[in-house]
């Protein structure tokens, strides 16, 4: 579970940052969260993820091209 955490950007699981209510930083463990607050952690989209969603159709076809043709984008431009 650690290592599924970390690959959410939680490093420590007893040191989770959380917004309440109140808009305020709260740190809290894992295990003291509710079956709900960790299923929403577990269903966080990656990061690699997010950053995708920044890329328009076209620059996505164009990466997956180049992957599909197993050329790095110097060779592509070549």
């Amino acid at each position: 579970m650690s290592d599924f955490l970390k690959s959410r950007g939680i490093d420590d699981s007893d040191k989770i940052n959380f917004e309440n209510d109140n808009g305020e930083i709260e740190t809290r463990s894992w295990k003291d969260l509710s079956k709900e607050e960790k299923i929403n952690i577990l269903n966080t989209p990656l990061q690699q993820n997010e950053v995708t969603n920044d890329f328009s159709d076209e620059e996505l076809q164009l990466i997956n091209l180049i992957r599909e043709n197993n050329l790095t984008p110097s060779q592509y431009l070549e």
